[in-house]
């Protein structure tokens, strides 16, 4: 039987409401609440941000979700972004609309287009194919990366039901002579699409499939018409390395103007014990 997949030419990226996406995350096991209209996601305990990871609130929505949380962030708004008391380093990309081969340097335009005749490019519509191969590129990925919870293939199997069950995801893989290299996972709420995991087998780099995978997930997102923004992780100045990457498919490191804010003592203390977390949670060194 033939898995269920499609060109990536005819793929497509379903937007979420929040409610939707508060829902995802409760069926998923995480702990959401409604505060004033807004859903907002509990992780770690005690901790709150919006489910929208950039959701811009106003400044009456952007209060304390529970009454008993130790800390709380949320972009703001335009008009309230005067009221920001930190920002949220991300990597974002918002010329969506201009994002083709003319975006890329000439190496990386001659890397995609030999990409293209390597591998075939495809929208992964149902779990046929993760379970069959997916595991394997996975910690392929991992060994190679030093990084990442390794997962036992039967909590693999339960993680990525999810994409699918119903499509919440946009999951985009590359075969390479009929098996699967690598792929990538994404979502889109309202007009920001962000890009969750990309997991790439050590044996099929040599064909770029990385560079080419972004590419034709940004053709996606392109033809939408609604993705306005793109989210590929948080900044994380101590990789410099992956700054620089990141910036080379067309990131920039942006500050989003945000509202923080911590019960006395925690804020100090995580500072201190951990200055890398502390700027990923307020953009102040």
């Amino acid at each position: 039987m033939q898995t269920p997949m499609r060109p990536a030419f005819d793929a497509t990226i379903k937007s979420l409401t929040e409610a939707e996406m508060a829902f995802w995350l409760k069926e998923r096991g995480s702990f959401v609440v409604n505060h004033r209209g807004r859903y907002w996601l509990g992780g770690p305990p005690g901790f709150f941000q919006a489910v929208d990871w950039l959701a811009r609130m106003d400044s009456e929505e952007a209060t304390r979700p529970k009454a008993w949380c130790w800390g709380f962030r949320t972009p703001l708004c335009e008009k309230d972004a005067h009221l920001a008391n930190a920002t949220l380093p991300v990597h974002l990309m918002k010329d969506i609309e201009g994002y083709g081969m003319d975006s890329l340097s000439s190496r990386q335009r001659n890397k995609v287009r030999n990409c293209q005749k390597r591998v075939e490019f495809v929208q992964i519509l149902q779990p046929d194919l993760l379970h069959e191969q997916g595991y394997e590129v996975v910690l392929s990925a991992q060994k190679r990366n030093g990084y990442g919870k390794v997962l036992t293939l039967r909590q693999y199997r339960k993680d990525i039901r999810h994409y699918f069950n119903p499509s919440r995801s946009l999951v985009l893989g590359g075969l390479i002579d009929g098996k699967l290299g690598g792929y990538i996972v994404s979502h889109a709420v309202g007009s920001t699409a962000y890009v969750d995991q990309i997991h790439l087998a050590t044996e099929s780099l040599h064909t770029n499939i990385g560079l080419g995978l972004f590419f034709e997930w940004m053709q996606v997102c392109q033809r939408s018409g609604i993705i306005r923004e793109v989210v590929h992780s948080p900044h994380v100045p101590e990789n410099a390395g992956l700054t620089r990457h990141k910036k080379e498919l067309g990131f920039s490191v942006t500050h989003i103007p945000t509202r923080v804010w911590f019960m006395p003592m925690a804020e100090e203390f995580i500072r201190k014990r951990r200055p890398h977390a502390y700027y990923r949670l307020t953009g102040h060194d």
